[in-house]
């Protein structure tokens, strides 16, 4: 079940695998850059941390390195658990409550429930680029590639049709 209004649930096990990631694929980047989306990002949701959970609390997923991700979805009563490793959470180890989506089919689920919403965080999105030291993106038309780069592909061509006026 997709909830209608979503709340972000937070992990830090989660936010530190990203960062890791993140300063692996970009060692070039300062902490302020890297550091400084995670302050805004735990900002953004100050009571979405989720705490008190175990890995074992969950039977599976198979692979014990994505259990404390399903731990702290359920622990968190999370509606929707956004991975772009679905295999990693098969049905089986997921509860019939708990969505399972890429990252391209929960921006679209958002996008299908509030366009105007998603437009002024691309509008927003564009500005920072504008002004960033750190990206060489300037205009939308970059940013929409970034997206399709980034695995968001019907969600770029969906915004791309949004601002040609399709």
């Amino acid at each position: 079940m997709i909830p209608s209004a979503p709340l972000v649930f937070l992990d830090a096990n989660v936010l530190s695998e990203w960062m890791y990631r993140l300063r692996r694929k970009r060692p070039e980047h300062s902490e302020q850059a890297i550091g400084g989306q995670r302050r805004r990002f735990v900002q953004a949701f100050p009571y979405g941390f989720v705490t008190g959970y175990s890995p074992n609390d969950v039977p599976c997923p198979p692979d014990p390195d994505d259990r404390h991700v399903l731990a702290a979805a359920v622990h968190g009563r999370a509606d929707i658990l956004v991975t772009d490793d679905r295999r990693a959470f098969p049905p089986e180890c997921v509860r019939e409550s708990l969505s399972v989506l890429t990252g391209d089919e929960f921006l679209n689920w958002v996008a299908d429930r509030s366009m105007p919403l998603v437009l002024r965080a691309l509008a927003r999105q564009i500005d920072y680029y504008r002004r960033s030291l750190v990206s060489e993106d300037k205009d939308a038309v970059e940013l929409i590639a970034h997206l399709r780069k980034a695995g968001a592909p019907r969600f770029a061509e969906r915004l791309e049709n949004h601002l040609a006026g399709r």
